[in-house]
């Protein structure tokens, strides 16, 4: 077993693969030269930061980093789990715990059993050595990174994004509501957003949707008690929103509507200020073909996202066009699609031509974004 207590600091730093030279270089630009010690995948490793502790709220406030956690030890797994249970009950006390519980995360574990299974077993361990386990509301939240037969062992922070959560793919530490009535695997996306970026959306708020087939984003701040204007000609999926929602939908040229029941359909030519009437006003129609004057007139919105699967800077440019429509202090969520690797130069790209119309400009690599970026804005 090996204990991290001296003066070298060693931390688990968390990031996404597909922007695995980014995270390095953002890492040492927060840490230093810092020297990876050991890659436990590909996109969790060790670093040792000599005497330097590391600067949590500058991880938590960075673009490609999810967290970072001090590794307090680490111990061989392979004939057992006693030795590691014993010392997670230690810590519980020396640090004057009252509870705690175990997450785990399995990266190339010689253990095949789900890591679900593994976190009972420990946590029943960590009881026969005197450990409360309180599952629900823990004192500290264990990681416990299995890499082949090695246990590597950090206490989660609520200095970090995310800080209680190891594995953001398991059901039980994703939004309930969204795994069990989401449209798509975007809601996500905008759930992680809201949080992360500490957004305000509240009953009778007004939102803008654009690129919202098949309706994940609309849906979910539907559920927070906005009142949405989606826009997109594709299809949404109107039978998943909230139950008792008033949805209208108004038809673009040569577009139809095949699941039109308990669905008002409004004249394209006449939206104005009646759209107010419904929780969900959907404009079925390209966004090119529809006059940034009468999304002024739709509005003003607290927040507008926009989603759409074009090159970053271009979704840029159409949040720049349509602030016009926006309340002054309205949000913005822009997701930023990396289409090439020129990632530093689409951000840099994406913030110049928001610039003008916007402040407080942040991007965060969100854990269900893939091969794109999450950005926030406050409208000027």
């Amino acid at each position: 077993m090996s204990n991290f207590n001296g003066k070298s600091m060693k931390y688990i730093v968390f990031f996404d693969k597909r922007f695995l030279q980014q995270s390095i270089n953002e890492l040492r630009s927060i840490l230093g030269e810092s020297k990876i010690l050991k890659y436990l995948s590909d996109s969790v490793i060790i670093v040792d930061t000599g005497e330097k502790k590391a600067d949590l709220k500058a991880i938590y406030d960075s673009v490609f980093l999810y967290k970072t956690e001090e590794l307090i030890f680490e111990v061989e797994v392979a004939s057992g789990y006693s030795a590691l249970e014993e010392k997670l009950a230690s810590v519980q006390k020396e640090k004057g715990y009252a509870s705690s519980k175990t997450e785990v995360l399995k990266e190339a574990a010689f253990d095949e059993r789900n890591a679900k299974s593994i976190e009972v077993e420990i946590g029943t361990g960590m009881e026969k050595y005197g450990a409360r386990i309180d599952l629900l509301n823990p004192g500290a939240v264990f990681h416990v990174i299995i890499n082949g037969s090695t246990a590597y062992v950090s206490i989660a922070g609520s200095d970090n994004a995310y800080g209680a959560t190891l594995d953001y793919f398991r059901n039980r530490n994703m939004d309930r509501d969204i795994v069990e009535n989401g449209i798509s695997r975007a809601e996500f996306k905008i759930h992680e957003a809201i949080d992360y970026f500490n957004i305000k959306v509240c009953e009778g708020s007004r939102a803008l949707d654009i690129g919202a087939a098949p309706g994940g984003w609309s849906r979910y701040l539907m559920k927070k008690g906005a009142d949405v204007v989606a826009i997109d000609a594709g299809r949404i999926n109107y039978e998943a929103m909230p139950q008792g929602s008033r949805i209208a939908v108004a038809l673009g040229k040569e577009r139809e509507i095949a699941d039109a029941e308990d669905i008002d359909v409004l004249d394209m030519e006449k939206l104005d200020g009646s759209w107010k009437g419904y929780d969900l006003l959907h404009i079925k129609e390209l966004f090119g073909n529809i006059k940034i004057s009468e999304l002024v007139k739709l509005g003003p919105f607290d927040i507008m996202c926009i989603d759409i699967n074009i090159p970053a800077q271009e979704s840029a440019i159409i949040a720049a066009v349509c602030s016009e429509a926006l309340k002054k202090g309205a949000f913005l969520i822009l997701t930023l699609k990396m289409t090439d690797d020129k990632i530093e130069q689409a951000m840099a790209k994406s913030k110049e031509a928001l610039g003008a119309t916007y402040e407080d400009i942040r991007v965060k690599k969100l854990p269900h974004d893939r091969k794109e970026l999450t950005l926030f804005a406050v409208k000027i």
